[in-house]
């Protein structure tokens, strides 16, 4: 084994410039190489790999290595921060499980054996220094834990709470329409129209910019005429009406159609922004048909389909929408 001192290029590409001898005990040592190679590619690579191999158990790899997918979350998201990129722990995890945690622990992750478990305590030296304090010390070089294991980390969710708009508080009378067949034939559950409630209610309460009321919910199918009916009928009360889901390029997603069929004007500079902030992120994002309308007194947004996606979206969008709301409150008569 080697033990190198490592250091980052410019081009966040990693150079392991020296290797050194190994301590007394340790490994034999082989003569000094240098070893340049992409860090993206390798994480990436590692990335794939561990969402490929589902039927390998987070502690399995524990037991392997001393680290886990969620200590590969954690450094993602260690990194993003140290980068200046806005990611929150949960768009991490989906990062490296390829999907919501809670989705893949509930369809993968199975109860750990008494063999499992009997070598996890065995392995604990090798774990990371924090995982648990009364483990005795393995002598290896601090570089070889995982750094991150149990380290806690800031709460998904809101990033940024600062808002672009300083005017008084508004009302937001807010319609959240989940558009997908798999949810609406209860095949899967909902997350991602909760995630919305969710960031929403807690944007307003740490920011003070608007006073929100949950006027509609629904689930609906893939299917233009019902959700430009819900989206005709819901404008009448609502406001701000956030759609989940139908933005891509199969043949049932039609929720940007079905928006600009009832929508009068588009709000095109507020979605290329929503579109380029997001794919700085994830560059997928830049493939989205969504759409921003404005249907009478109602502006209606639309958001992706993934519980991640959807909170990464609203993270540009929310600090805008108290200026949205109070432009369309002008023109409204008071009763």
């Amino acid at each position: 084994e080697f033990l190198y001192n490592g250091s980052a290029n410019r081009d966040g590409s990693l150079r392991l410039q020296e290797a050194r001898a190994a301590p007394a005990g340790d490994p034999p040592f082989y003569p000094p190489v240098a070893l340049h190679f992409r860090a993206p590619f390798v994480v990436c690579t590692e990335g794939a790999v561990v969402q490929m191999r589902t039927d390998v158990q987070n502690i399995d790899l524990m037991n392997l290595s001393g680290f886990c997918r969620n200590c590969l979350s954690k450094w993602l998201h260690a990194g993003a921060k140290q980068f200046g990129a806005e990611m929150t722990y949960d768009e991490s995890c989906e990062a490296v499980y390829g999907r919501p945690y809670k989705e893949w622990k509930a369809e993968f992750q199975t109860p750990a054996t008494p063999e499992q478990m009997a070598l996890y305590e065995a392995s604990k030296p090798h774990h990371a220094a924090e995982h648990d304090a009364a483990a005795p010390s393995s002598g290896l070089p601090a570089r070889l834990h995982s750094d991150v294991c149990c380290a806690d980390v800031e709460p998904s969710g809101m990033r940024n709470v600062e808002s672009a708009y300083a005017g008084s508080p508004v009302a937001i009378k807010l319609g959240v329409l989940t558009v997908s067949d798999r949810a609406h034939n209860q095949v899967y559950q909902d997350l991602s129209g909760p995630a919305i409630l969710e960031e929403m209610g807690q944007y307003a309460s740490k920011t003070g910019t608007w006073d929100m009321s949950v006027c509609q919910q629904r689930v609906v199918p893939d299917d233009e005429e019902t959700i430009a009916d819900t989206l005709q009928e819901w404008s009448e009360s609502c406001n701000i009406i956030l759609t989940t889901g139908g933005t891509g390029f199969s043949a049932r997603d039609v929720t940007p159609e079905a928006t600009k069929r009832v929508s009068h004007k588009l709000a095109t500079g507020l979605m290329n922004k929503v579109l380029m902030d997001s794919s700085k992120l994830e560059p997928l994002a830049a493939v989205s048909r969504a759409v921003i309308g404005v249907c009478g007194h109602c502006c209606i947004i639309n958001l992706p389909g993934r519980p991640s996606a959807v909170r990464q979206n609203l993270s540009i969008v929310m600090p805008l929408l108290g200026h949205v709301a109070s432009q369309l409150a002008r023109d409204v008569a008071p009763p």
